[in-house]
């Protein structure tokens, strides 16, 4: 439940239920059921009494009306003693107007302690104030009076609406601080509860322990900070798995490069040294070992570059330049650009676009990279047959399908899963003969994912390697992330 929410609840039950013990009060609830506490009677509930005793007291004497005599026996005030024993009522029985009997006494005991306490703490200046509630008057034979009064106290009426007062008091604050209590406990606790959870975990994750999931369901107002908190968490776990990672490939890269650099650079050793020696003594020696040092200090250079282009994009990351570009020009000046190497090599490179004009949206330097990369890597992985490389592009419900397949010698079905990682190179003994670090294929797939497509691979039926990349087509009336008036026309047509 919200705070708010909770804050709400608690200021109406502040005002409700100290409203409704109040009108429980004053409608003598307690009064009627608390019987027990015997000066818990308020002073208006005593006097609404008096009445009711009133008659009851005519009710009692009328019987003895005509033997007066009998108010002055012992048995009368035993018997009214019984009948009106009360703190504030007493009987008096006047013989021709001296007081000869009554039921008053100065000792009063309550059986509640607390109630006897507070009477006795004020009792001690009370004074003996009576005034007579009921008065019978009658006459002997020899003509002298009996009087036969029903006396209230008023004195201890008095104290009785203090003690009242006092207790009401005492446990209205008492109900308030417990009400108080229980409702800041209802909204406090869940808070404190809340706040100690979301404690453990940032201290957790300050400890390093990324794996404390924080599972918060309690619907409050934390649940944006739960939220926060837990997406901090898997962002700052996927980082620390993604550094892991990038440390491993950078301690594999060295050892990598190492192992690459090693082999060219003693050969290119032994080539120099030839040379100092006269190893060589004819023109053509000299320019084979001037070759073979060239062709070394070129797969030096790869390296270097390779590694170069790791730091840039981990530092940098890929930054794409998207624009609107018609998808069959493209391919067609990819083919027209790789042509050449591809015919260098001693293969041939077709283009076969089956589909009406389609437009993407995407960075066509870094769209070239990939078909770079995927070309130079079909012509590294050939086989002893002469190269083949075709290019599909079609359309499907989902986007653009462009599969780029060679005849080279494939890579295994069980490491198709692995070549899109970083430093992967399906020749186990790395020979220097095939160029690269392995880091063409994993570029490729980062720029693919960029635009918002997919890179897969899987062995054709000439048992080499077919890369197929989707891409999303654009659509006229698509929201475009960026300049998009400046790439449609009036019409909504694109503009390329």
């Amino acid at each position: 439940m919200k705070i708010k929410t909770k804050f709400i609840i608690a200021l109406i039950l502040l005002i409700v239920l100290p409203a409704i013990s109040t009108a429980m009060v004053t409608s003598n609830f307690f009064s009627n059921n608390l019987g027990v506490v015997d000066l818990f009677d308020s002073y208006y509930d005593i006097f609404n009494k008096f009445s009711t005793v009133s008659a009851s007291f005519e009710d009692f004497v009328s019987p003895y009306v005509n033997s007066p005599e009998y108010f002055l026996t012992d048995e009368f005030i035993t018997v009214a003693d019984e009948t009106y024993s009360s703190a504030y009522i007493s009987v008096d029985v006047y013989d021709n107007s001296q007081l000869v009997r009554t039921t008053y006494t100065d000792q009063v005991v309550f059986d509640n302690f607390i109630e006897n306490w507070i009477y006795q703490h004020k009792s001690g200046a009370l004074s003996k104030e009576q005034y007579t509630l009921k008065h019978m008057h009658f006459e002997r034979l020899n003509g002298t009076p009996i009087d036969v009064r029903l006396m209230v106290d008023s004195g201890r009426l008095n104290i009785a609406y203090q003690v009242f007062e006092n207790v009401f008091l005492i446990l209205y604050a008492i109900f308030n601080i417990i009400l108080l209590s229980i409702i800041l406990s209802w909204i406090s606790n869940p808070i404190k509860r809340s706040i100690r959870r979301l404690t453990y975990t940032t201290n957790e994750i300050r400890k390093g322990n990324l794996n404390a999931k924080l599972e918060y369901n309690e619907n409050d107002d934390f649940d944006g900070l739960a939220d926060s908190i837990e997406s901090m968490r898997q962002s700052l776990k996927k980082s620390v798995q993604k550094q892991q990672i990038l440390e491993l490939e950078k301690k594999e890269l060295i050892a990598n490069v190492s192992h690459d650099l090693r082999t060219p650079i003693t050969s290119i050793r032994g080539y120099v040294q030839g040379l100092k020696d006269g190893v060589a003594r004819t023109e053509e020696m000299r320019r084979e070992y001037l070759d073979t040092i060239q062709s070394k200090t070129d797969m030096i250079e790869n390296l270097v570059n390779d590694l170069t282009e790791v730091t840039k994009y981990d530092q940098q990351g890929i930054q794409l330049k998207l624009q609107l570009i018609n998808l069959r020009n493209f391919l067609f000046d990819c083919v027209d650009e790789l042509q050449r190497d591809v015919k260098k090599a001693g293969g041939n490179l077709f283009l076969h676009y089956i589909i009406k004009e389609t437009y993407i949206y995407a960075d066509p330097e870094k769209l070239m990279r990939v078909f770079i990369n995927a070309i130079e890597n079909s012509i590294k992985y050939r086989s002893s047959e002469a190269i083949e490389i075709v290019i599909l592009a079609n359309k499907d419900d989902d986007g653009v399908l462009i599969n780029i397949s060679d005849n080279g010698i494939g890579i295994p079905d069980e490491d198709l899963d692995k070549i899109f990682d970083r430093f992967y190179r399906s020749d186990k003994s790395r020979n220097l003969n095939i160029k690269g670090s392995g880091i063409g294929l994993s570029i490729c797939k980062e720029i693919i994912e960029l635009h918002g497509g997919r890179l897969t691979a899987y062995s054709n039926k000439s048992n080499g390697l077919t890369l197929s990349i989707r891409l999303k087509a654009y659509k006229p009336g698509m929201a475009l992330p960026y300049q998009e008036h400046s790439l449609t026309d009036e019409t909504g047509n694109p503009r390329v």
